[in-house]
C-alpha cells in the first residue's frame, strides 16, 4: 500500500497553515474519487472531514463518507464508539452534543449487530492467511470463553450473556484496527531490540494480547485477578513504542546480570508493571535457526504475588518517570 500521508502528519495538520490543509484534503479527496487505496489513518481522517468539505458552499454537492467504500473501515470505527457502552440503543445517545433520533438509533444498532455477525465468522474460521488475524481470532476465542465462564458462574443469565458476547467480538474488531494501523504506519510487522544480547521481538501478537487482555476493564466486566492498564500512563495507539522505549531504558541502565530472561518488574509514572516474555525458535534461510524472546504481555502489577516479589526486590532509577526493579545478585 502507498500511503500518502502518516497518522503523525495528519495529526499535524492542526497546527498547520491553511494551504496545507486544503492541499492534503484535496489530494486525499482524489484518492477517494479514484477508487485507490487509503490507509487507515487517512481514512479516519478525510471520511471523518467529509461532512466538513464545502460546508461554507451552499451550492456545492453534499459529500457522504457512506458513498466511499474507502470509508467503510472508518464508519464502523465512528459508530462502534458511539455505541460501545449501549450496542442496543436503549438509552439516550449523545453524538457531539445531539442526541440521536430513534430510527437512527434503530439502523446503527441494526448496523453493528450485521458486523457483530460477520466479525465472528471471521474469527470462528481462523483460517486467515492474515498473521494478525490469526492472533486476533486464538486471542479472542479465549477471551469470550473466560468472560462467559465468569458470567454464567454470577448467575447472568441468557440475554446478558449473549450481549457480553456481541460486546466482546465487536471490541475485538476495534482492536484489530487499531494494531492494523499502527503496523501500516511503521511499514512491517515487527520490531526489535537486544538486551544483554538477546533479541527481543514485539509483534502484533503482543499488542493484541495487551489489547485485549489488559485494556477497556468495563468491556471485560470486571473478572477478579485480572489488571488493566490507564490510558495516562500508556499511549494504547503506541504499545509498541512504548515496550520499545521501556526495554531501552533496561538495556543502559540495568546490568545484564539482573536479567533472567522471562520478566522485567518496573515503575513507570508512579505505577508498578510488568513485562513478560516468551523463549521462541525460528528457522532463518540456509536452514539455521534463531532462538529469541518474544513479549508475551505487559501489565500493571497490583495483583498481590507480583507485589510481594517486586518488594524483595532493589530498585534502579532511570529518571522520574521509569525505575527498575531488580533482584540483589547474592539473592538465590
Amino acid at each position: 500500500m502507498r500511503i500518502t500521508y502518516s497518522r503523525i502528519e495528519l495529526q499535524n495538520l492542526k497546527t498547520a497553515s491553511k494551504q496545507k490543509y486544503q492541499e492534503v484534503v484535496q489530494t486525499l479527496m482524489n484518492k477517494l474519487a479514484n477508487g485507490e487505496e487509503l490507509s487507515l489513518a487517512e481514512s479516519r481522517f478525510i471520511c471523518l472531514g467529509l461532512k466538513n468539505t464545502y460546508s461554507d458552499d451552499p451550492s456545492a454537492p453534499k459529500i457522504d463518507a457512506e458513498n466511499f467504500t474507502q470509508c467503510s473501515d472508518f464508519i464502523f470505527l465512528s459508530k462502534y464508539l458511539l455505541y460501545w457502552q449501549d450496542l442496543e440503543g436503549w438509552g439516550q445517545i449523545n453524538n457531539f452534543g445531539q442526541i440521536m433520533p430513534v430510527d437512527q438509533k434503530i439502523k446503527d444498532v441494526s448496523y453493528l449487530e450485521q458486523h457483530y455477525r460477520d466479525w465472528k465468522a471471521i474469527v470462528n474460521n481462523n483460517r486467515s492467511s492474515s498473521e494478525l488475524l490469526q492472533y486476533l481470532a486464538i486471542e479472542i476465542t479465549r477471551l469470550v470463553k473466560e468472560v462467559l465462564v465468569y458470567c454464567r458462574s454470577i448467575g447472568d443469565g441468557s440475554n446478558r450473556i449473549s450481549y457480553i458476547e456481541k460486546s466482546l467480538i465487536l471490541f475485538s474488531k476495534y482492536v484489530y484496527y487499531q494494531v492494523k494501523e499502527y503496523y501500516q504506519e511503521i511499514g512491517k510487522i515487527e520490531e526489535t531490540i537486544e538486551v544483554c544480547g538477546i533479541w527481543i521481538v514485539i509483534n502484533q501478537f503482543a499488542y493484541v494480547h495487551i489489547l485485549l487482555g489488559h485494556f477497556a476493564q468495563d468491556i471485560k466486566y470486571k473478572r477478579p485477578g485480572k489488571t488493566y492498564h490507564r490510558t495516562n500512563i500508556v499511549d494504547f495507539k503506541n504499545i509498541p513504542k512504548d515496550i520499545i522505549t521501556i526495554l531501552n531504558g533496561y538495556k543502559n541502565n540495568v546490568d545484564c546480570v539482573h536479567f533472567d530472561k522471562q520478566k522485567i518488574f518496573f515503575n513507570l509514572k508512579g505505577n508498578d508493571h510488568a513485562i513478560w516474555f516468551r523463549a521462541m525458535t525460528r528457522s532463518l534461510k540456509g536452514q539455521k535457526q534463531e532462538e529469541y524472546l518474544r513479549v508475551q504481555t505487559f501489565y500493571p502489577v497490583e495483583l498481590q504475588d507480583d507485589l510481594d516479589k517486586i518488594k524483595r526486590m532493589k530498585s534502579v532509577i532511570v529518571n522520574d518517570k521509569l525505575t527498575f526493579y531488580v533482584n540483589p545478585i547474592n539473592a538465590n
